[in-house]
């Protein structure tokens, strides 16, 4: 309504003058135009960003969304999101509970869909057999943990990293999964689109952390081209394979068993939690078929290494330390590290969002410097499975468990001590 939109200018304009020509402010600030590439931006939150990445795998993939989740702080709003989206196929079910969110999920994949269950950490602990099952079945599974202070019903409204070790070993027997971790609000799409790619073109259950911080953190975010985004690309049979087909064929290549979605004539399958046959898909508790199952599913996982990037440093090559994190950190990790800089000092910056499997590059990177410096909000977990998976590797560690953001201050002052020593 123009005349509206007019009377709204005349108004913030007499405002303006009123408080210049007053001296209402004590000071006055001049903010320089942002660094940001060109573009349209909005403000998005680490959930919706979330939901929104995940549509935007459904639609690369050509695979209808289901959600099959339980309410639970901080990850209530992806389920939410998601339900306002059935005019885009979406189908979302409030199940009972965490069991059932993620049962039901397994069903949607099994039936051909791009499956989601959302959760924080008591909700993946009770999903924990239920994963063992996406594992066994083999069938692509996002699980969206937003991390929170735990353990038990610890703080909820709070931000932690303490997830890590359940997310990489939180079920029974060798039950190898994808875990992944975004860094930022507007990365949550990015990170919710890559682990549906990853799991719907290798077949398997992907693991996406976040945490509190940036799921409701918000972030100006450019409005993406979703065809500047890659396809995706389910791994279906096809009617050649028909002949002497079992429900554990797999390609060659990177051991992805292909993927039979029920109607698809002449591929009826079953498949389920008992260990099947590599050869036939039928029950059997023959050892060296165990074994060979059990390397094959590990394999298979290990290979998706071959199709993330690596990790990448920023900073100088000589830099002392070397700042590693992973997931919701990176703001601050990023910000300390540019701060060292600034006052004389060299320091780079490494961040993950692949975890498991590791980049490729992972052992040359931490190599290649003399001191490195793992900071994560638990513990010690990241730097201990770092330890575990390269050789001769011993990080200094800066941990805090407080439910709280890292401070920039608090972490320059860490890693100045650390380089004196």
């Amino acid at each position: 309504n123009p005349a509206v939109a007019a009377a709204n200018k005349l108004a913030m304009d007499a405002g303006y003058n009123y408080a210049a020509n007053t001296h209402a402010f004590a000071n006055t600030y001049d903010v320089a135009p942002s660094p940001l590439e060109k573009g349209v931006y909005r403000s998005i939150s680490g959930n919706v960003a979330t939901a929104w990445g995940l549509l935007a795998a459904s639609e690369q993939s050509g695979r209808p969304l289901f959600c099959g989740s339980y309410p639970i702080t901080p990850a209530t709003v992806i389920l939410e999101e998601l339900a306002k989206h059935k005019a885009l196929g979406v189908k979302t079910v409030q199940a009972e509970d965490e069991i059932a969110g993620i049962c039901t999920a397994i069903g949607a994949a099994f039936a051909g869909n791009l499956a989601v269950t959302t959760t924080s950490g008591p909700g993946l602990s009770l999903k924990s057999e239920a994963m063992g099952l996406a594992v066994m079945t083999e069938l692509p599974l996002v699980i969206v943990d937003v991390q929170r202070a735990g353990p038990s019903t610890g703080i909820p409204t709070k931000t932690e990293q303490t997830d890590l070790n359940q997310a990489l070993y939180g079920r029974n027997g060798e039950c190898p999964v994808v875990v992944m971790a975004a860094h930022s609000p507007a990365d949550c799409f990015d990170a919710a689109f890559n682990a549906a790619k990853i799991a719907v073109e290798h077949m398997t259950p992907v693991i996406l952390l976040t945490v509190a911080f940036i799921a409701n953190g918000s972030a100006a975010w450019k409005l993406p081209d979703i065809n500047e985004y890659p396809a995706i690309f389910p791994p279906y049979v096809t009617p050649e394979m028909k002949e002497g087909w079992a429900p554990y064929k797999r390609n060659p290549e990177n051991d992805v068993r292909y993927w039979a979605v029920p109607g698809t004539p002449g591929f009826m399958l079953r498949i389920g939690g008992l260990e099947k046959s590599n050869a036939t898909g039928a029950i059997s508790t023959a050892p060296d078929n165990h074994e060979l199952m059990v390397k094959l599913r590990a394999e298979k996982v290990e290979r998706i290494a071959d199709d993330i990037p690596n990790v990448e440093v920023y900073g100088a090559e000589d830099a002392d330390p070397l700042i590693v994190g992973f997931g919701g950190t990176y703001g601050h990790l990023r910000e300390a590290t540019d701060e060292l800089n600034k006052q004389g000092k060299k320091a780079a910056h490494a961040h993950f969002t692949y975890i498991n499997p590791l980049p490729r590059n992972t052992a040359e990177v931490m190599r290649r410097y003399k001191k490195v410096v793992v900071a994560e909000q638990n513990l010690g977990q990241f730097a201990a499975f770092l330890r575990m998976k390269l050789d001769g590797f011993n990080p200094y560690q800066y941990n805090e468990v407080k439910g709280q953001p890292f401070t920039v201050a608090n972490l320059v002052e860490a890693f100045n001590k650390i380089m004196e020593e």
